[in-house]
């Protein structure tokens, strides 16, 4: 006999709870609070049983897990007769293998409610806690992190998601004053965080995310309310801005002046250009190492600065060969294939929908473009980014013919 259906809806709603909860943990209060040992594996496995209880322990295998899985055990395997340190293969690969993990909790939520709203509203609130702890239990002096060992960068591009995930949640057929209020608060709030964190990348991603938006999804959310809706939005907006700009300005004074002193120096500091050469060495280690590459996460022991190569696409390269950089590729340019496709159904039938998926991949291109400066398999935050667009890739529906007309009359999943 089949589960009654409010008790598979409990089992679900149980298991976002618990995900919800190892998200924060993990990124955000196991560095500022506390740590428990071995928590983040139970809170993740709870979370990954009562969703696999809902789907009556139904596994849904898409391609592209299908892909992340045989990465990651080609990296395990490969790895270990080639590379010079076994411990950074097997840690690394075990991180991997936790975020495949997240990866297929995230696209399965997805799948069952066949919108990426719930993954995005976590990704959001995890960025707004790590502000919090930024600003009341910040570490740094020149550049601000919850801790030591965080990286900044790490926490500037979750924030600068965040912001674009926010956006992406105003693109909807009726969204009440308040959202627009509360929303653009948000936005307010990550990009303090953004500031403080002074990461360029995340800057100028959140910065590209906000001008995308405008130019694709503006004309179909925020010009369609009310004249006397605009004009109190923009006066909350005005008032909130200079409120936040004298505040900062008081309390971050040599942020901004940091802030403002790299901003103006793009790809000129001894930092830009070691990341050049890190590329450059990357490839170079690539074309030593050909097929198989180095072994996951050691190339920087071909590295005169002894460290990762700064950017997905030459890491992948050097440590995992031709081999593991086809396998993984495939990962992130099938999602993009498939949304592409899928959004020519509707230009005609659903603009929002279309709006949607239009924004969802410009939040794809920043993806791709931070992972010019970020390795996305050795950071979570990134992999989660990852995980929403294939889950929409999934999940989105295929507007023509009979798909279209089920969809006409149980209403667009885009509102």
């Amino acid at each position: 006999m089949s589960r009654p259906f409010s008790q598979r809806i409990n089992l679900q709603i149980l298991s976002k709870i618990v995900f919800t909860l190892y998200i924060v943990y993990t990124n955000v209060l196991s560095y500022s609070l506390f740590r428990i040992t071995g928590l983040s594996a139970i809170l993740l496995v709870v979370a990954v049983m009562l969703q696999l209880m809902y789907d009556h322990f139904r596994i849904h295998m898409d391609r592209s897990l299908v892909a992340m899985l045989f990465f990651a055990i080609y990296v395990l395997v490969s790895g270990f007769p080639i590379a010079q340190d076994y411990s950074r293969v097997l840690n690394s690969s075990l991180s991997f293998i936790e975020y495949l993990v997240s990866f297929y909790l995230i696209v399965a939520y997805i799948q069952s409610d066949r919108k990426p709203d719930f993954p995005m509203v976590v990704f959001i609130i995890q960025a707004l806690i790590l502000v919090f702890f930024l600003v009341f239990r910040g570490a740094g002096i020149t550049r601000i992190s919850i801790s030591d060992v965080v990286n900044v960068n790490t926490i500037g591009t979750t924030l600068a998601f965040g912001i674009g995930f926010i956006l992406y949640l105003f693109i909807a057929k009726d969204n009440k004053p308040i959202k627009w209020v509360f929303g653009i608060a948000g936005i307010g709030v990550l990009l303090v965080g953004v500031m403080l964190t002074v990461s360029k990348k995340a800057i100028i991603a959140g910065a590209a995310l906000i001008v995308l938006w405008i130019i694709l999804c503006f004309r179909f959310t925020f010009a369609k309310l009310k004249s006397k809706w605009k004009l109190l939005i923009f006066l909350v907006l005005i008032t909130s801005g200079i409120f936040l700009y004298k505040w900062f300005t008081s309390r971050y004074a040599f942020q901004l002046e940091v802030f403002t002193y790299r901003m103006s120096n793009l790809y000129v500091g001894e930092s830009d250009q070691a990341r050049i050469q890190l590329i450059k060495e990357g490839f170079g280690t690539f074309l030593s190492h050909p097929f198989f590459g180095v072994g996951f996460n050691n190339a920087r022991f071909y590295s005169v600065y002894n460290t990762y190569t700064h950017c997905l696409y030459t890491e992948a390269l050097a440590c995992t060969g031709i081999i593991g950089t086809v396998i993984f590729g495939y990962t992130l340019v099938r999602p993009w294939v498939i949304i592409s496709e899928k959004r020519k159904s509707y230009k005609r039938t659903d603009p929002i929908l279309n709006t949607r998926t239009k924004y969802l991949l410009a939040i794809f291109a920043v993806f791709f473009a931070i992972n010019f400066t970020q390795i996305a398999f050795y950071a979570q935050n990134l992999m989660y980014v990852l995980a929403i667009i294939t889950g929409f890739a999934v999940s989105a529906p295929l507007m023509n013919g009979q798909e279209q007309e089920v969809l006409n009359e149980k209403g667009s999943f885009a509102g």
